[in-house]
C-alpha cells in the first residue's frame, strides 16, 4: 500500500495578508425593514458618488490597506536578546484522533506519536529579527546560512524598507503564528535542522555592536 505522508508542520510562510478595515459609517442609518438592502446599498453608493466622496473614501481604504500589509502589527511578547541561547526543539505530535487517507483507510491511529520531519525533512534556516532595530539589521547582513534556501522573518517593523536594507526577499510573523509555535520569546534568532533531521534547533544571539 501506497505509504502516506504527513507535513503537520507549518513550515510555508504566508505573505502578508490583508486585514479587515473599517470604511466609517456614511450617513444615518436607515432602519432595515424601511427598505429592500440591495436598494439601500445602492443608494448609499450613489449619495457617495453624488457628493465626491467615494474616491476620497477609496483611496483612503486603500492607504490603510497597503500600510497595514507593508508593516503589519508587531508580534507580542518578543524583545530583543541580550544573551546567546540555544535549545531544541521537537515538533512531534499526538494524534487525537485517527487519520485516514483519501480511500477511507487509517494510517495513523489515536494516540499515536508522529514527528512531521521523519516525513518531511527541514532543509532551511530561519532567520527572526526586527526589523525597527538597526542593531538587529546589521547582524543579518553578516550571516551566512549553510543550507540553501533560507528566509528572513520579522517580528516588527516595516517589510518594504528591511527588504531594500538586506537586498532580500522579507517575510512577516503574521499573528506571530509562527513566534507562539517554536516559543520565541527573543530576537535575533535563528532555526536551523538538528544534525539528527529529527528536530531543529533554536539559537537567539546579542545583535549589539
Amino acid at each position: 500500500m501506497k505509504r502516506t505522508g504527513i507535513a503537520v508542520l507549518a513550515f510555508c510562510l504566508i505573505s502578508p495578508g490583508v486585514p479587515a478595515a473599517d470604511l466609517g459609517t456614511w450617513g444615518d442609518l436607515w432602519p432595515v425593514q424601511e427598505q429592500d438592502m440591495l436598494t439601500l446599498i445602492t443608494q448609499r453608493l450613489e449619495a457617495l458618488q453624488k457628493s465626491g466622496k467615494w474616491a476620497q473614501e477609496m483611496e483612503a481604504f486603500k492607504g490603510r490597506v497597503i500600510e497595514n500589509s507593508q508593516r503589519p502589527a508587531p508580534v507580542e511578547g518578543v524583545g530583543k536578546a541580550d544573551k546567546y541561547e540555544q535549545r531544541w526543539f521537537d515538533p512531534s505530535i499526538r494524534l487525537t484522533e485517527d487519520l485516514k487517507d483519501h480511500n477511507g483507510r487509517v494510517f495513523a491511529r489515536k494516540g499515536d506519536v508522529l514527528n512531521p520531519l521523519k516525513t518531511v525533512p527541514f532543509m532551511q534556516t530561519l532567520y527572526f529579527i526586527d526589523g525597527d532595530d538597526p542593531d538587529q539589521v546589521a547582524w543579518m547582513k553578516l550571516q551566512v546560512p549553510d543550507t540553501l534556501i533560507s528566509k528572513i522573518i520579522l517580528v516588527k517593523g516595516s517589510v518594504p524598507d528591511t527588504s531594500v536594507a538586506l537586498d532580500a526577499r522579507i517575510y512577516f510573523d503574521q499573528n506571530g503564528v509562527l513566534s507562539k509555535r517554536f516559543g520565541l520569546t527573543r530576537v535575533p534568532a535563528r532555526i536551523t535542522p538538528a544534525p539528527s533531521g529529527e528536530r531543529l534547533n533554536i539559537e537567539t544571539f546579542p545583535a549589539h555592536q
